[in-house]
């Protein structure tokens, strides 16, 4: 494998899983950063992306309103 195909894979590894403003669905029951709970299945929108996409916060509309901060693996594309 070329140092070229290496790079490439690499660099595709690194990139974040979510765009922001992507639409995902929770896996689990999470609290939002006021303490609301957010039954697992509801759906948000990424607003920002840390460490190169371990984590993500996450506005929520419905069935509450609030942010908060998760990782990769409570987020599913929708």
């Amino acid at each position: 494998m070329s140092i070229a195909t290496v790079t490439r894979f690499q660099a595709e590894a690194d990139r974040p899983l979510f765009a922001e403003l992507s639409v995902v669905e929770i896996t689990r029951v999470v609290e939002t950063d006021d303490g609301a709970i957010v039954p697992a299945g509801s759906r948000g929108t990424i607003v920002a992306i840390y460490g190169g996409g371990a984590a993500y916060e996450v506005e929520f509309a419905r069935p509450v309103i609030g942010n908060c901060t998760l990782d990769r693996e409570a987020l599913r594309p929708v």
